[in-house]
């Protein structure tokens, strides 16, 4: 009988900007070890990542699907749906020890939660997200797949937050609204009323500048 292999506490990255060696870093604190790094345009890759292979994008049929879970580690919000959908792999988590979080919430495969974040009781948080440092979603909030709370973001009780969307730094959102999908909320912004998605919202209050085309 073929032996499955053990790919406990090891792990793989795909992306290597910034944003990777953030998620590199919670892993090595848990006591992972980063078996491969993947970039669809390695020749471009952040100054401090090393060895860094071929992503799945133009190696479709020659990428290692199988094997270490997969962290998708790019920061763009629509790159890392658009990756997700073209890997067949397992995927794995990276939450950081300092993270506090509810063991009443829910958190889908993928997901990251840096340093200081904290989540609170019965919120459910999509495939891979975003939760950025020190960000604060409270309690019941819904956080759909791919979106991303920037650091600092304050998101209050009963708060949703569609597929995709993107919540800038220091961002504030009061208790029972509902953003959109694919919206972007900018730096700063103080959200007092229900976004529609592809909504681009900025100020204090926030108010809407723009809604994206979309297919």
């Amino acid at each position: 009988m073929k032996k499955t292999p053990n790919y406990k506490n090891q792990v793989r990255i795909y992306g290597a900007g910034g944003h990777s060696h953030v998620i590199k870093e919670v892993m090595r604190i848990n006591g992972y070890e980063i078996l491969d790094t993947f970039d669809d345009k390695p020749e471009q890759v952040h100054h401090a990542s090393k060895n860094v292979a071929i992503g799945a994008r133009e190696n479709i049929l020659n990428f290692p699907h199988e094997g270490a879970p997969v962290i998708i580690a790019v920061g763009k919000n629509s790159e890392r749906a658009e990756i997700s959908e073209f890997l067949n792999c397992n995927y794995e988590k990276a939450i950081h020890q300092s993270a506090i979080i509810s063991p009443t919430s829910k958190i889908g495969e993928g997901t990251v939660v840096f340093a200081g974040a904290i989540i609170q009781p019965n919120t459910v948080i999509g495939k891979h997200v975003i939760i950025n440092t020190g960000a604060s979603v409270d309690h019941d909030n819904i956080i759909g797949d791919f979106a991303h709370i920037s650091p600092k973001a304050a998101l209050c009780g009963h708060v949703e937050v569609g597929e995709g969307s993107h919540v800038g730094v220091g961002c504030v959102v009061i208790p029972k609204v509902k953003i959109g999908k694919w919206c972007t909320i900018g730096a700063g912004t103080i959200v007092l009323k229900d976004v529609p998605d592809y909504a681009t919202v900025v100020g204090n209050p926030g108010k809407i500048i723009k809604i994206k085309k979309h297919d």
